[in-house]
């Protein structure tokens, strides 16, 4: 199903001392929510959520990995749907997520523990964690980034959907560099960052933000990508062990594994299943 690719953008503004990141998701964040079956409210928490991964994956590059996790519910203290989001974003632009439940009505505060790792490989080279407390997804990243990165910024966020599925997903930060006073940065774009949003992005697509030209400095693509594969399917099935491969064919005459991000389907059938267990069983050591 291939949707536009979504884009990164890095700019200068107002005599080079505002740094501004913008990201445009509507493609990736719309195959996301096709491939989980996600509409409205669910649709729309899963565009803000890739949104915000793309924003914390600015500096990854090369083979680093970003990885957001957001686990919540609309009232923590309250018999009300609890959900768990997660995405991960590579150094190359291609990223990946998922929602459960795939249903939900429209969310627009909640309680949740924000969780975001950055790795290469198996390695782990950072993990910080915010709560939002009542807050939508656009506050409490704006907290993650005062706190856990030291950055003063103003930052938003939107995803909209209708019955029909996402229609818009984007975000934006824009950064006080040393160079700026506090009080200017904020006098100059405090109201700008509060107006519609997409208004903001149009004066963004014309090269303008808060009556300054922009400067760009690099940009990059974004698409929707799983790094699920057979080969990783059958590693994993092998890790299983003869006993339960055996379990696997006794009960359902076959293994099928529907990966929790692309939902692709890999089915290794009975007599491949059996080959992988014979194999197995010849390659244990002597009891």
């Amino acid at each position: 199903m291939p949707h536009e690719v979504g884009r990164f953008l890095v700019a200068l503004a107002c005599g080079r001392r505002v740094r501004v990141k913008v990201v445009v998701l509507h493609g990736p964040a719309r195959e996301l929510c096709e491939r989980h079956g996600l509409v409205e409210g669910a649709a729309v928490l899963a565009g803000e959520g890739l949104v915000a991964a793309a924003l914390l994956s600015a500096h990854i590059k090369g083979e680093e990995r970003l990885t957001l996790r957001v686990e919540g519910s609309p009232d923590i203290q309250k018999e009300s749907p609890r959900f768990l989001f997660t995405a991960d974003v590579d150094g190359d632009g291609a990223l990946r997520g998922r929602l459960e439940p795939t249903v939900l009505p429209h969310i627009a505060t909640f309680d949740a523990l924000f969780s975001v790792t950055k790795s290469v490989g198996p390695k782990e080279i950072y993990r910080g964690h915010t709560t939002a407390k009542q807050e939508s997804f656009e506050a409490a990243l704006q907290r993650y980034f005062n706190t856990s990165e030291q950055v003063d910024g103003r930052i938003r966020i939107l995803a909209e959907a209708d019955g029909t599925g996402l229609q818009f997903a984007a975000g934006m930060l824009v950064e006080r560099l040393p160079e700026m006073p506090a009080d200017d940065f904020s006098a100059l774009l405090d109201q700008p960052m509060r107006a519609d949003f997409r208004g903001l992005m149009t004066q963004v697509a014309f090269g303008q933000l808060a009556g300054e030209a922009l400067e760009i400095l690099d940009w990059k693509d974004y698409h929707f990508h799983c790094g699920c594969s057979r080969e990783r399917v059958v590693g994993m099935l092998r890790g299983l062990g003869a006993e339960v491969l055996k379990e696997l064919l006794t009960e359902q005459g076959k293994a099928e594994v529907i990966c929790q991000y692309c939902r692709s389907v890999n089915v290794l059938e009975g007599p491949e299943l059996q080959a992988m267990i014979t194999e197995l069983e010849a390659g244990a050591p002597d009891r």
